[in-house]
């Protein structure tokens, strides 16, 4: 009589599943897997907060590591040491996968104490302020410069920061003005006396995406987390 060839699947299952390095299944709230993310700027301004606490509330035993996004990220996330990374669009090689999350329009940004400067600015005024700007490898600085290139704008630069992390008080204690997103600019305005100024021009809306690699695609647990994400509503206090 011939043995059933069912433990044979299970064991190659069971080998795959090592190979791969992930469970078959993935419970969430009982689960305690530690989570790799690469986040920009903006990731962990809009959406680490909701997402941290979305996990405490149904997966109060998985952790999250969070890290930046570097020129290493394809690298990283192909090796399996980075689960998840979270930034704006850029363009991706075979065997990556991306999701849009939303997109957003960019606003000027600037002290409320700067009476110069209206809700309005104009083209003169724009050319003609101080910019402060945030120049990483995720913050979308090359692509708002090319754009504005394109349309025979140039901008004077007062400093160039690394991230967002005093980028409201900066903007509350000088005449400097930001082009950001809008999306940005409603979390920031929450921080310090700013305003909202609608541009004199249109620019392509800012991309926000969820990038993986197939090793993962497959992976319940990266799966779950890739909805969790896809359904978090970003941070956006104000009007």
């Amino acid at each position: 009589m011939r043995k059933p060839f069912f433990p044979a699947i299970k064991k190659s299952a069971e080998n795959l599943q090592a190979f791969l390095g992930f469970r078959l299944d993935f419970v969430a709230e009982e689960s305690v897997r530690v989570f790799h993310l690469s986040m920009s700027d903006f990731g962990q301004l809009l959406l680490l907060p909701p997402l941290l606490e979305r996990l405490r509330t149904i997966a109060p035993n998985v952790q999250v590591e969070v890290s930046s996004i570097t020129s290493n990220i394809e690298d990283e996330l192909s090796e399996g040491l980075v689960d998840l990374a979270i930034g704006v669009s850029y363009p991706v090689k075979g065997h990556f996968f991306q999701q849009q999350l939303f997109d957003s329009t960019y606003v000027g940004l600037i002290s409320k104490d700067y009476p110069a400067v209206d809700d309005v600015i104009t083209r003169e005024q724009y050319e003609a302020v101080k910019h402060l700007t945030i120049r990483n490898q995720t913050s979308g600085f090359n692509l708002v410069n090319k754009q504005l290139e394109s349309l025979g704008i140039h901008r004077q630069f007062a400093a160039n920061l690394s991230n967002y992390t005093y980028v409201a008080t900066v903007l509350a204690t000088t005449n400097y003005l930001m082009t950001t997103p809008v999306r940005v600019a409603n979390v920031l305005i929450q921080q310090a006396r700013l305003k909202k100024v609608k541009l004199p021009f249109e620019l392509l809306p800012m991309k926000f995406m969820q990038h993986w690699h197939a090793r993962q695609d497959l992976d319940p647990g990266n799966r779950w987390l890739r909805n969790l994400v896809a359904n978090l509503q970003p941070i956006e206090l104000a009007f």
